[in-house]
Protein backbone atom coordinates (compact mmCIF):
# COMPACT_ATOMS: atom_id res chain seq x y z
CA UNK A 1 0.00 0.00 0.00
CA UNK A 2 2.67 2.21 -1.29
CA UNK A 3 2.41 6.32 -0.54
CA UNK A 4 4.11 9.08 -1.17
CA UNK A 5 6.60 10.80 1.69
CA UNK A 6 4.57 11.16 4.52
CA UNK A 7 3.55 14.85 5.72
CA UNK A 8 1.58 14.89 9.01
CA UNK A 9 -0.49 18.27 7.84
CA UNK A 10 -1.49 16.79 4.85
CA UNK A 11 -4.34 14.95 6.65
CA UNK A 12 -4.99 17.63 9.06
CA UNK A 13 -4.99 20.35 6.29
CA UNK A 14 -7.04 17.92 3.43
CA UNK A 15 -10.29 17.40 6.18
CA UNK A 16 -10.25 20.67 7.09
CA UNK A 17 -11.05 21.81 4.11
CA UNK A 18 -13.46 18.89 2.76
CA UNK A 19 -15.76 20.24 5.92
CA UNK A 20 -16.25 24.11 4.19
CA UNK A 21 -17.65 22.19 1.27
CA UNK A 22 -21.72 21.60 1.82
CA UNK A 23 -23.17 18.15 3.64
CA UNK A 24 -23.01 15.19 1.15
CA UNK A 25 -26.02 13.20 0.09
CA UNK A 26 -24.54 10.31 2.27
CA UNK A 27 -25.66 12.07 5.02
CA UNK A 28 -29.02 12.32 4.16
CA UNK A 29 -29.08 8.97 3.74
CA UNK A 30 -28.06 7.77 7.26
CA UNK A 31 -30.11 9.95 8.71
CA UNK A 32 -32.94 8.53 6.79
CA UNK A 33 -31.53 4.98 7.52
CA UNK A 34 -31.17 5.72 11.30
CA UNK A 35 -34.94 7.10 11.35
CA UNK A 36 -36.11 3.74 10.74
CA UNK A 37 -33.49 1.32 12.14
CA UNK A 38 -31.16 0.62 14.46
CA UNK A 39 -27.95 0.73 11.74
CA UNK A 40 -24.18 0.69 12.46
CA UNK A 41 -21.96 1.57 9.01
CA UNK A 42 -18.45 0.32 9.24
CA UNK A 43 -15.88 2.13 6.71
CA UNK A 44 -13.43 -0.86 6.69
CA UNK A 45 -10.04 -0.16 5.09
CA UNK A 46 -10.70 -2.88 2.24
CA UNK A 47 -13.03 -4.41 0.54
CA UNK A 48 -14.43 -8.14 1.63
CA UNK A 49 -13.64 -10.85 -0.60
CA UNK A 50 -15.27 -13.78 1.00
CA UNK A 51 -16.93 -14.79 4.34
CA UNK A 52 -15.41 -17.96 5.86
CA UNK A 53 -13.25 -18.24 9.36
CA UNK A 54 -11.36 -21.30 7.93
CA UNK A 55 -10.20 -19.05 4.75
CA UNK A 56 -9.38 -16.15 6.63
CA UNK A 57 -7.85 -14.55 10.16
CA UNK A 58 -8.35 -11.42 11.60
CA UNK A 59 -11.97 -10.50 9.17
CA UNK A 60 -14.67 -8.98 11.89
CA UNK A 61 -17.20 -10.11 9.84
CA UNK A 62 -16.39 -13.65 10.06
CA UNK A 63 -17.21 -13.24 13.61
CA UNK A 64 -20.63 -12.19 13.40
CA UNK A 65 -22.08 -14.68 11.31
CA UNK A 66 -19.77 -17.58 12.86
CA UNK A 67 -18.85 -18.43 15.86
CA UNK A 68 -16.71 -20.83 17.63
CA UNK A 69 -16.27 -23.24 20.57
CA UNK A 70 -14.84 -20.35 22.97
CA UNK A 71 -14.40 -16.66 22.71
CA UNK A 72 -12.67 -14.20 24.58
CA UNK A 73 -13.69 -11.75 27.40
CA UNK A 74 -12.56 -7.99 27.84
CA UNK A 75 -9.72 -9.36 29.28
CA UNK A 76 -8.60 -11.92 27.00
CA UNK A 77 -9.52 -14.59 29.00
CA UNK A 78 -11.06 -17.80 26.88
CA UNK A 79 -14.56 -19.11 27.87
CA UNK A 80 -17.36 -20.93 26.77
CA UNK A 81 -19.20 -20.22 23.42
CA UNK A 82 -20.61 -22.87 21.41
CA UNK A 83 -20.08 -25.36 23.49
CA UNK A 84 -20.83 -24.61 27.05
CA UNK A 85 -18.44 -26.83 29.22
CA UNK A 86 -15.29 -28.67 28.48
CA UNK A 87 -13.09 -31.74 30.09
CA UNK A 88 -9.39 -31.85 29.73
CA UNK A 89 -7.58 -35.30 30.36
CA UNK A 90 -5.21 -35.51 33.02
CA UNK A 91 -2.21 -36.14 30.66
CA UNK A 92 -3.78 -33.02 28.63
CA UNK A 93 -4.01 -34.76 25.41
CA UNK A 94 -7.23 -34.96 25.19
CA UNK A 95 -10.29 -32.32 25.08
CA UNK A 96 -14.06 -32.97 25.49
CA UNK A 97 -16.42 -30.83 24.73
CA UNK A 98 -20.40 -30.68 25.40
CA UNK A 99 -21.84 -28.44 22.47
CA UNK A 100 -25.33 -26.05 23.40
CA UNK A 101 -28.29 -27.49 22.56
CA UNK A 102 -30.11 -24.53 21.47
CA UNK A 103 -27.50 -23.38 18.91
CA UNK A 104 -28.65 -23.49 15.18
CA UNK A 105 -27.97 -22.71 11.56
CA UNK A 106 -29.95 -20.02 9.87
CA UNK A 107 -31.61 -22.59 8.16
CA UNK A 108 -32.81 -24.04 11.64
CA UNK A 109 -31.00 -27.34 11.43
CA UNK A 110 -28.33 -27.70 14.74
CA UNK A 111 -25.08 -26.89 15.40
CA UNK A 112 -23.41 -30.36 16.12
CA UNK A 113 -20.37 -32.26 16.84
CA UNK A 114 -20.50 -33.59 13.38
CA UNK A 115 -20.10 -29.73 12.15
CA UNK A 116 -16.94 -29.22 14.52
CA UNK A 117 -15.23 -31.94 12.97
CA UNK A 118 -15.89 -31.04 9.63
CA UNK A 119 -14.39 -27.52 10.08
CA UNK A 120 -11.42 -28.58 11.81
CA UNK A 121 -10.88 -31.39 9.38
CA UNK A 122 -11.00 -28.69 6.68
CA UNK A 123 -8.44 -26.70 8.15
CA UNK A 124 -6.30 -29.84 8.24
CA UNK A 125 -6.65 -30.59 4.88
CA UNK A 126 -3.84 -30.04 2.55
CA UNK A 127 -6.38 -29.07 -0.42
CA UNK A 128 -7.82 -26.53 2.23
CA UNK A 129 -6.23 -22.37 1.44
CA UNK A 130 -5.57 -21.45 4.76
CA UNK A 131 -2.95 -19.49 6.35
CA UNK A 132 -3.82 -21.23 10.08
CA UNK A 133 -3.05 -24.64 9.45
CA UNK A 134 -0.12 -24.56 11.42
CA UNK A 135 -2.38 -23.86 14.63
CA UNK A 136 -4.03 -27.23 14.60
CA UNK A 137 -1.03 -29.48 13.68
CA UNK A 138 -1.00 -31.06 16.95
CA UNK A 139 -4.44 -32.18 16.79
CA UNK A 140 -3.96 -36.01 15.96
CA UNK A 141 -7.98 -36.87 15.99
CA UNK A 142 -11.18 -35.27 15.89
CA UNK A 143 -14.55 -37.52 16.68
CA UNK A 144 -17.88 -36.32 17.02
CA UNK A 145 -18.60 -38.79 19.74
CA UNK A 146 -22.23 -37.99 20.08
CA UNK A 147 -24.87 -34.99 18.00
CA UNK A 148 -23.55 -32.82 21.15
CA UNK A 149 -19.96 -34.28 22.27
CA UNK A 150 -16.74 -33.64 20.38
CA UNK A 151 -13.45 -35.22 21.26
CA UNK A 152 -10.29 -33.54 20.07
CA UNK A 153 -6.84 -35.79 20.83
CA UNK A 154 -4.08 -34.21 20.77
CA UNK A 155 -0.47 -35.47 19.88
CA UNK A 156 1.09 -33.25 22.63
CA UNK A 157 -0.07 -31.06 25.15
CA UNK A 158 -1.35 -28.38 23.49
CA UNK A 159 -2.43 -25.16 25.75
CA UNK A 160 -3.36 -22.60 23.20
CA UNK A 161 -5.71 -25.50 21.70
CA UNK A 162 -8.51 -23.80 23.89
CA UNK A 163 -7.86 -19.81 22.38
CA UNK A 164 -7.25 -21.47 18.42
CA UNK A 165 -10.83 -22.83 18.77
CA UNK A 166 -12.16 -19.61 19.35
CA UNK A 167 -12.41 -20.33 14.98
CA UNK A 168 -16.21 -20.20 13.63
CA UNK A 169 -17.38 -22.96 12.85
CA UNK A 170 -19.06 -24.13 9.91
CA UNK A 171 -21.93 -26.26 8.43
CA UNK A 172 -21.26 -29.57 7.57
CA UNK A 173 -25.06 -30.35 5.60
CA UNK A 174 -24.08 -27.90 3.00
CA UNK A 175 -20.24 -27.85 2.05
CA UNK A 176 -19.34 -31.45 2.59
CA UNK A 177 -19.84 -31.49 -0.99
CA UNK A 178 -18.51 -28.19 -1.95
CA UNK A 179 -15.12 -27.26 -2.83
CA UNK A 180 -14.35 -25.36 0.53
CA UNK A 181 -12.25 -22.92 -1.48
CA UNK A 182 -14.38 -21.81 -4.21
CA UNK A 183 -17.73 -22.41 -2.94
CA UNK A 184 -20.51 -20.00 -3.79
CA UNK A 185 -21.48 -20.18 0.54
CA UNK A 186 -18.27 -17.73 0.41
CA UNK A 187 -20.49 -14.77 -1.26
CA UNK A 188 -23.35 -16.51 0.62
CA UNK A 189 -22.95 -17.89 3.74
CA UNK A 190 -25.18 -19.81 6.40
CA UNK A 191 -24.10 -19.20 9.82
CA UNK A 192 -24.51 -19.32 13.34
CA UNK A 193 -23.53 -16.11 14.69
CA UNK A 194 -25.67 -12.57 16.23
CA UNK A 195 -25.87 -11.17 12.31
CA UNK A 196 -26.43 -12.90 9.16
CA UNK A 197 -26.14 -12.00 5.49
CA UNK A 198 -29.11 -9.33 4.14
CA UNK A 199 -27.37 -7.82 0.86
CA UNK A 200 -23.38 -8.18 -0.70
CA UNK A 201 -23.85 -4.96 -3.03
CA UNK A 202 -22.26 -4.68 -6.47
CA UNK A 203 -20.13 -2.18 -4.85
CA UNK A 204 -18.78 -4.45 -2.40
CA UNK A 205 -20.87 -3.30 0.65
CA UNK A 206 -22.17 -5.60 2.89
CA UNK A 207 -25.14 -5.53 4.90
CA UNK A 208 -25.78 -7.78 7.67
CA UNK A 209 -29.01 -8.04 9.42
CA UNK A 210 -30.11 -9.51 13.67
CA UNK A 211 -30.60 -12.94 13.39
CA UNK A 212 -33.47 -13.84 15.44
CA UNK A 213 -32.15 -17.86 15.47
CA UNK A 214 -29.03 -17.08 17.32
CA UNK A 215 -28.67 -18.62 20.82
CA UNK A 216 -27.23 -15.75 22.75
CA UNK A 217 -28.25 -12.95 23.93
CA UNK A 218 -30.11 -10.70 21.07
CA UNK A 219 -27.88 -7.46 19.40
CA UNK A 220 -29.77 -4.04 20.34
CA UNK A 221 -28.54 -3.20 16.51
CA UNK A 222 -30.74 -4.05 13.96
CA UNK A 223 -27.79 -4.26 10.76
CA UNK A 224 -24.56 -3.79 10.33
CA UNK A 225 -23.43 -2.39 7.07
CA UNK A 226 -19.72 -2.90 5.89
CA UNK A 227 -19.10 -0.57 3.45
CA UNK A 228 -15.47 -0.57 2.36
CA UNK A 229 -13.60 3.19 2.04
CA UNK A 230 -10.11 2.55 1.59
CA UNK A 231 -8.78 6.21 1.26
CA UNK A 232 -8.10 7.21 5.60
CA UNK A 233 -8.85 10.61 4.43
CA UNK A 234 -12.39 9.40 2.80
CA UNK A 235 -13.39 7.79 5.82
CA UNK A 236 -12.54 10.68 8.60
CA UNK A 237 -14.40 12.88 5.82
CA UNK A 238 -17.18 10.60 6.57
CA UNK A 239 -17.13 10.57 10.36
CA UNK A 240 -17.63 13.81 10.10
CA UNK A 241 -20.88 13.88 7.74
CA UNK A 242 -22.13 11.21 9.57
CA UNK A 243 -22.02 8.74 6.58
CA UNK A 244 -20.34 5.88 8.33
CA UNK A 245 -20.62 5.70 12.18
CA UNK A 246 -17.11 3.29 12.87
CA UNK A 247 -13.83 3.41 11.26
CA UNK A 248 -9.71 3.15 12.17
CA UNK A 249 -8.39 6.28 12.07
CA UNK A 250 -4.59 7.62 11.32
CA UNK A 251 -2.67 9.22 14.25
CA UNK A 252 -1.94 12.48 12.70
CA UNK A 253 -5.68 12.88 11.77
CA UNK A 254 -5.89 13.47 15.72
CA UNK A 255 -5.74 17.61 15.08
CA UNK A 256 -8.53 17.40 12.93
CA UNK A 257 -11.13 15.83 15.42
CA UNK A 258 -12.82 18.81 17.01
CA UNK A 259 -15.22 18.69 20.04
CA UNK A 260 -18.75 19.80 18.02
CA UNK A 261 -17.86 16.60 16.01
CA UNK A 262 -20.90 14.27 15.57
CA UNK A 263 -17.85 11.29 16.12
CA UNK A 264 -15.29 10.57 19.05
CA UNK A 265 -12.22 8.95 19.18
CA UNK A 266 -11.65 5.57 21.29
CA UNK A 267 -7.74 4.98 21.50
CA UNK A 268 -7.82 0.89 22.41
CA UNK A 269 -4.30 -0.40 23.24
CA UNK A 270 -3.15 -3.49 20.51
CA UNK A 271 -0.69 -6.24 20.33
CA UNK A 272 -0.37 -4.73 16.56
CA UNK A 273 3.38 -3.87 15.73
CA UNK A 274 5.09 -2.63 12.80
CA UNK A 275 8.12 -4.02 11.73
CA UNK A 276 10.83 -4.20 8.88
CA UNK A 277 10.72 -7.97 7.77
CA UNK A 278 14.14 -8.72 6.20
CA UNK A 279 14.40 -11.14 3.44
CA UNK A 280 16.26 -13.95 3.87
CA UNK A 281 16.72 -15.12 0.22
CA UNK A 282 18.85 -12.27 -0.05
CA UNK A 283 22.60 -12.11 0.82
CA UNK A 284 22.63 -8.70 2.09
CA UNK A 285 20.86 -10.01 5.61
CA UNK A 286 22.90 -13.40 5.83
CA UNK A 287 24.97 -11.70 8.66
CA UNK A 288 23.51 -11.12 12.06
CA UNK A 289 25.94 -7.91 12.61
CA UNK A 290 24.32 -6.17 9.41
CA UNK A 291 20.51 -7.17 10.77
CA UNK A 292 21.88 -6.08 14.66
CA UNK A 293 23.59 -3.00 13.19
CA UNK A 294 19.92 -1.69 11.85
CA UNK A 295 18.46 -2.58 15.00
CA UNK A 296 20.62 0.03 16.66
CA UNK A 297 20.39 2.66 14.62
CA UNK A 298 16.72 3.07 14.98
CA UNK A 299 15.19 5.76 17.19
CA UNK A 300 11.88 4.07 17.88
CA UNK A 301 11.13 7.02 20.88
CA UNK A 302 11.46 9.74 17.96
CA UNK A 303 9.39 7.08 15.89
CA UNK A 304 6.76 7.15 18.44
CA UNK A 305 6.82 10.76 19.23
CA UNK A 306 7.27 11.93 15.88
CA UNK A 307 5.29 10.04 13.22
CA UNK A 308 2.76 8.32 16.31
CA UNK A 309 2.21 11.96 18.08
CA UNK A 310 2.27 9.68 21.06
CA UNK A 311 0.06 6.82 19.68
CA UNK A 312 1.64 4.06 20.91
CA UNK A 313 4.98 2.42 22.33
CA UNK A 314 8.28 1.46 20.69
CA UNK A 315 8.58 -2.03 19.98
CA UNK A 316 10.74 -4.57 21.90
CA UNK A 317 9.61 -7.73 20.56
CA UNK A 318 6.92 -9.85 19.14
CA UNK A 319 5.44 -10.50 22.69
CA UNK A 320 4.61 -7.44 24.29
CA UNK A 321 1.68 -7.28 25.50
CA UNK A 322 1.50 -11.23 26.53
CA UNK A 323 2.01 -12.61 29.88
CA UNK A 324 5.13 -14.25 28.24
CA UNK A 325 7.03 -10.77 27.84
CA UNK A 326 10.29 -10.16 28.15
CA UNK A 327 11.69 -7.10 26.23
CA UNK A 328 15.47 -7.20 24.88
CA UNK A 329 15.66 -3.24 25.83
CA UNK A 330 19.03 -3.62 25.00
CA UNK A 331 19.20 -4.95 21.79
CA UNK A 332 16.33 -2.58 20.46
CA UNK A 333 18.02 0.46 22.08
CA UNK A 334 19.64 3.37 20.11
CA UNK A 335 22.93 2.76 19.75
CA UNK A 336 24.04 4.38 16.61
CA UNK A 337 27.50 4.22 17.48
CA UNK A 338 27.51 0.87 18.08
CA UNK A 339 25.68 0.49 14.78
CA UNK A 340 29.02 1.79 13.33
CA UNK A 341 31.33 -0.48 14.53
CA UNK A 342 28.98 -3.67 14.19
CA UNK A 343 28.88 -2.54 10.64
CA UNK A 344 32.53 -1.83 10.41
CA UNK A 345 33.16 -5.62 11.71
CA UNK A 346 31.28 -7.02 9.34
CA UNK A 347 33.11 -5.43 6.45
CA UNK A 348 31.30 -2.50 5.25
CA UNK A 349 33.10 0.60 4.77
CA UNK A 350 31.96 3.78 2.83
CA UNK A 351 32.21 4.38 -0.59
CA UNK A 352 32.73 7.71 -2.52
CA UNK A 353 29.40 8.81 -2.10
CA UNK A 354 28.82 8.02 1.18
CA UNK A 355 27.06 4.83 0.58
CA UNK A 356 28.76 1.39 2.47
CA UNK A 357 30.58 -1.14 0.27
CA UNK A 358 31.58 -4.65 0.96
CA UNK A 359 33.15 -6.77 -1.66
CA UNK A 360 32.13 -4.26 -4.19
CA UNK A 361 28.63 -4.54 -3.88
CA UNK A 362 26.26 -1.33 -2.02
CA UNK A 363 24.70 -1.36 0.99
CA UNK A 364 21.33 -0.86 -0.81
CA UNK A 365 17.96 -2.61 -1.05
CA UNK A 366 14.17 -1.60 -1.62
CA UNK A 367 11.92 -1.27 1.60
CA UNK A 368 8.15 -2.48 0.41
CA UNK A 369 5.13 -0.64 2.40
CA UNK A 370 1.75 -1.06 0.86
CA UNK A 371 0.53 2.72 -0.35
CA UNK A 372 -3.14 2.55 1.58
CA UNK A 373 -1.84 2.54 4.85
CA UNK A 374 -0.25 5.86 5.79
CA UNK A 375 1.88 4.69 9.06
CA UNK A 376 3.63 1.97 7.40
CA UNK A 377 5.07 4.05 4.48
CA UNK A 378 5.78 6.76 6.93
CA UNK A 379 7.80 4.05 8.77
CA UNK A 380 9.42 2.73 5.52
CA UNK A 381 10.29 6.82 4.76
CA UNK A 382 11.93 7.08 8.59
CA UNK A 383 13.42 3.96 8.85
CA UNK A 384 15.03 4.92 5.34
CA UNK A 385 16.17 8.17 6.77
CA UNK A 386 17.33 6.89 9.95
CA UNK A 387 18.87 4.39 8.11
CA UNK A 388 20.88 6.78 5.63
CA UNK A 389 23.45 8.14 8.62
CA UNK A 390 25.15 4.98 8.59
CA UNK A 391 25.58 4.77 4.93
CA UNK A 392 22.78 2.43 4.21
CA UNK A 393 20.95 3.43 0.94
CA UNK A 394 17.11 2.17 1.60
CA UNK A 395 14.60 3.12 -1.39
CA UNK A 396 10.72 3.62 0.09
CA UNK A 397 8.50 1.54 -2.29
CA UNK A 398 4.92 1.84 -1.75
CA UNK A 399 2.99 -0.29 -3.55
CA UNK A 400 -0.64 -1.32 -3.76
CA UNK A 401 -1.72 -4.39 -2.41
CA UNK A 402 -1.69 -6.18 -5.68
CA UNK A 403 1.68 -5.34 -6.72
CA UNK A 404 3.03 -6.67 -3.58
CA UNK A 405 4.48 -9.83 -3.47
CA UNK A 406 6.38 -9.93 -0.19
CA UNK A 407 8.40 -12.83 -0.10
CA UNK A 408 10.11 -10.89 -3.37
CA UNK A 409 10.57 -7.86 -1.47
CA UNK A 410 13.84 -6.82 -0.46
CA UNK A 411 12.11 -5.98 3.17
CA UNK A 412 8.58 -5.41 3.57
CA UNK A 413 6.85 -2.98 6.17
CA UNK A 414 5.37 -5.71 8.28
CA UNK A 415 2.17 -5.91 10.56
CA UNK A 416 1.58 -8.92 13.29
CA UNK A 417 0.78 -9.37 16.77
CA UNK A 418 -1.50 -10.99 19.13
CA UNK A 419 -3.21 -10.50 22.27
CA UNK A 420 -3.81 -14.06 22.90
CA UNK A 421 -1.60 -17.01 23.69
CA UNK A 422 1.89 -16.52 23.25
CA UNK A 423 2.06 -19.20 20.60
CA UNK A 424 -0.19 -17.18 18.28
CA UNK A 425 1.93 -14.76 15.05
CA UNK A 426 4.98 -16.81 17.40
CA UNK A 427 5.20 -19.81 16.05
CA UNK A 428 3.68 -19.44 12.28
CA UNK A 429 5.91 -16.47 11.62
CA UNK A 430 9.13 -17.40 12.96
CA UNK A 431 9.19 -21.20 12.80
CA UNK A 432 10.92 -22.20 9.44
CA UNK A 433 8.45 -25.36 8.97
CA UNK A 434 6.08 -22.29 8.50
CA UNK A 435 7.73 -21.65 5.18
CA UNK A 436 6.13 -21.86 1.57
CA UNK A 437 3.51 -20.36 -0.31
CA UNK A 438 0.11 -18.91 2.13
CA UNK A 439 2.42 -19.29 5.10
CA UNK A 440 3.11 -16.42 7.54
CA UNK A 441 7.33 -17.07 7.75
CA UNK A 442 7.47 -14.68 4.74
CA UNK A 443 10.80 -13.52 5.09
CA UNK A 444 12.38 -17.21 4.82
CA UNK A 445 14.05 -17.00 8.48
CA UNK A 446 15.71 -19.87 9.94
CA UNK A 447 17.14 -20.61 13.15
CA UNK A 448 17.22 -23.96 14.39
CA UNK A 449 17.46 -22.69 18.02
CA UNK A 450 14.09 -21.36 17.61
CA UNK A 451 11.84 -23.84 16.22
CA UNK A 452 13.15 -26.11 18.99
CA UNK A 453 12.17 -23.76 21.30
CA UNK A 454 8.60 -22.11 19.48
CA UNK A 455 8.35 -26.08 19.56
CA UNK A 456 8.85 -26.57 23.34
CA UNK A 457 6.81 -24.15 24.37
CA UNK A 458 4.04 -24.74 22.26
CA UNK A 459 3.14 -28.29 23.79
CA UNK A 460 4.71 -27.56 27.46
CA UNK A 461 1.87 -27.90 29.81
CA UNK A 462 3.52 -26.03 32.40
CA UNK A 463 3.37 -22.18 32.05
CA UNK A 464 6.10 -21.06 33.97
CA UNK A 465 8.31 -23.89 31.67
CA UNK A 466 6.36 -22.07 29.15
CA UNK A 467 7.20 -18.42 30.13
CA UNK A 468 10.44 -19.51 30.68
CA UNK A 469 11.20 -20.78 26.84
CA UNK A 470 9.35 -17.88 25.38
CA UNK A 471 11.93 -15.47 27.41
CA UNK A 472 14.69 -17.76 25.33
CA UNK A 473 12.96 -16.79 22.61
CA UNK A 474 13.15 -13.57 22.68
CA UNK A 475 17.04 -13.36 23.99
CA UNK A 476 17.68 -15.67 20.36
CA UNK A 477 15.59 -13.17 18.07
CA UNK A 478 16.97 -10.23 19.60
CA UNK A 479 20.35 -11.59 18.86
CA UNK A 480 19.40 -13.18 15.68
CA UNK A 481 17.33 -10.78 13.81
CA UNK A 482 14.44 -11.74 11.24
CA UNK A 483 13.12 -8.72 11.89
CA UNK A 484 13.68 -4.73 12.96
CA UNK A 485 11.12 -4.10 15.70
CA UNK A 486 9.87 -0.66 15.21
CA UNK A 487 6.46 0.12 17.06
CA UNK A 488 3.17 -1.06 18.81
CA UNK A 489 -0.01 1.11 17.65
CA UNK A 490 -2.88 2.07 19.19
CA UNK A 491 -6.00 1.48 17.78
CA UNK A 492 -7.86 4.90 16.99
CA UNK A 493 -11.30 3.86 16.71
CA UNK A 494 -13.37 7.12 14.97
CA UNK A 495 -16.66 6.40 16.69
CA UNK A 496 -20.53 7.96 15.54
CA UNK A 497 -21.56 9.64 19.29
CA UNK A 498 -24.94 7.86 19.27
CA UNK A 499 -23.47 4.41 19.35
CA UNK A 500 -22.43 2.79 22.91
CA UNK A 501 -21.29 -0.83 23.93
CA UNK A 502 -17.34 -0.12 22.53
CA UNK A 503 -15.19 -1.97 25.07
CA UNK A 504 -11.70 -1.06 26.48
CA UNK A 505 -10.74 -4.76 25.11
CA UNK A 506 -6.64 -5.38 24.41
CA UNK A 507 -7.35 -5.11 20.31
CA UNK A 508 -5.19 -7.66 17.45
CA UNK A 509 -3.23 -6.97 14.55
CA UNK A 510 -4.43 -3.89 12.96
CA UNK A 511 -6.79 -3.41 15.40
CA UNK A 512 -8.79 -6.47 15.12
CA UNK A 513 -11.15 -7.74 17.52
CA UNK A 514 -13.48 -4.19 18.18
CA UNK A 515 -16.44 -5.69 17.45
CA UNK A 516 -15.91 -8.80 19.94
CA UNK A 517 -19.36 -7.53 22.05
CA UNK A 518 -21.26 -6.61 19.51
CA UNK A 519 -24.64 -7.88 21.15
CA UNK A 520 -23.97 -4.86 23.51
CA UNK A 521 -23.87 -2.32 20.82
CA UNK A 522 -26.45 0.43 20.43
CA UNK A 523 -27.21 3.22 18.67
CA UNK A 524 -29.44 6.17 20.43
Amino acid sequence: MPIKKFKSMFFSSFITSMLLLPGCSGEQASSNASATKKQLVYGTETEIEKVNPVLNENQEIDSLLFRGLTKPTETNEIVPDLAKEWQISDDHLTYTFILRDDAKWEDDQPVTAEDVKFTLDKVRDPKTNTPIAGDFSEIKLIEAVKENEVRITLRNPFPPLLDKLKIGILPKHLLQDEDINKTDFNQHPIGNGPFKLKEWGGDHTITLERNDKYYGPKPKLEEIVFKPVPDPNTRALQLKTGEIDLALMEPSQMKSVKKQDRFTVHSLSTADYRAVMYNFRKPLFADTKVRQAMNFAVDREAIVKGLLFGKGEPALGPLQVSWADAPQQEMYSYQPEMAKALLAEAGWKKGSDGVLVRDGKRFEFELVAPITDPVRTALANVVAEQLKSLGIAVTPKPLDWSAIKIDQADAFVIGWGSEFDPDDHTFRIFHSSQIGDGLYNMGAYQNGKIDKLLTQARISDDQSERKELYKQFQQELAADPSFNFLVYLDALYGVNKKVTGISNRTLGHHGFGVLWNIEEWDKK
